[in-house]
């Protein structure tokens, strides 16, 4: 367990989010978002890397009005766990469509797994920052069995230096399964010819990327590396990118999220494009109705 959590910043103050300068798409959908609630209802787990932060349902709906974007898929924060019960509360109450991706338990039941299925779950989500490398391939297996049976996809969660170390796996996986954050290929952790690989893997029939979390990779200092990196996955792979905002921006709540949906627009200048990768493509991988 990390010995100092991170202090979640408050949330930007809706009045000041860049708005769009692009014409969204009808039904634009947010691929990666997280919610929270009070601490009384929803305890965090102990050994969470950040503080409490902010980002209710109401703040994020509110954030989506202003931005244009229609639908969600809500990821199960690593704040909480495999206790997914404040992630579909909010499923249950977010009034338009909606889906979830969620840590599950060791061994989940059939029933969980059915129950999770009917509320909109369609992803399993894996955190490879806090499992021992050695184990991610048995958690991969695993998790992609569960997945294969009920139709879902995997997500991962995971440094760029544990996906190198599962190309050849995750080339090899028949079932679906998107990589968080571009692959989260840090330049201090990895090389440029890893992350050559890293588009070769994004090419192949079961990869997703979400192109989300820029500044998770490189410090905003350091864009352009990251905007190369957008655009060399966007030249290589358009049908199975998806872009979504990674509000709240932990633990950096200040952040504008509208001046991330803008710079997406730069990545991708064509609107054709932008439209399959804003609905077409995610209506596939989450199966909205």
């Amino acid at each position: 367990m990390h010995s100092e959590k991170w202090i979640s910043e408050r949330l930007r103050p809706l009045e000041t989010i860049t708005p769009p300068n692009f014409a969204l798409p009808e039904h634009a959908i947010d691929c990666h978002m997280h919610v929270f609630g009070a601490a009384g209802a929803y305890p965090g787990s102990p050994d969470a890397r950040y503080t409490l932060p902010e980002g209710g349902l109401e703040q994020y709906q509110a954030l989506a009005d202003v931005l244009g974007l229609e639908r969600a898929v809500l990821v199960q924060p690593s704040y909480y766990g495999t206790d997914n019960s404040c992630l579909l509360d909010a499923m249950a109450g977010f009034g338009r469509p909606c889906r979830g991706v969620v840590f599950l338990p060791d061994r989940p039941s059939p029933s969980l797994i059915e129950s999770f299925h009917e509320k909109g779950v369609r992803g399993i989500r894996l955190d490879f920052f806090k499992a021992a490398p050695a184990e991610a391939p048995s958690l991969l297996a695993e998790a992609a069995s569960i997945a294969k049976d009920i139709g879902w996809h995997i997500e991962l969660y995971s440094p760029g230096s544990v996906i190198v170390i599962l190309f050849d796996r995750l080339a090899a996986l028949e079932v679906d399964f998107s990589v968080n954050h571009m692959g989260y290929i840090k330049q201090d952790e990895t090389s440029n010819a890893d992350f050559t690989r890293f588009i070769d893997l994004a090419r192949t029939p079961h990869c997703w990327v979400k192109l989300t979390g820029p500044y998770r990779i490189a410090p905003d200092v350091e864009r352009a590396r990251t905007d190369a990196m957008a655009r060399a996955l966007i030249d290589a792979a358009p049908k199975r990118l998806v872009w979504g905002t990674d509000w709240p921006h932990l633990p950096h709540g200040s952040r504008d999220t509208g001046e991330l949906l803008n710079r997406f627009a730069e990545w991708c200048p064509d609107q054709r494009l932008r439209h399959d990768i804003l609905v077409r493509n995610p209506l596939r991988l989450y199966d909205f109705d």
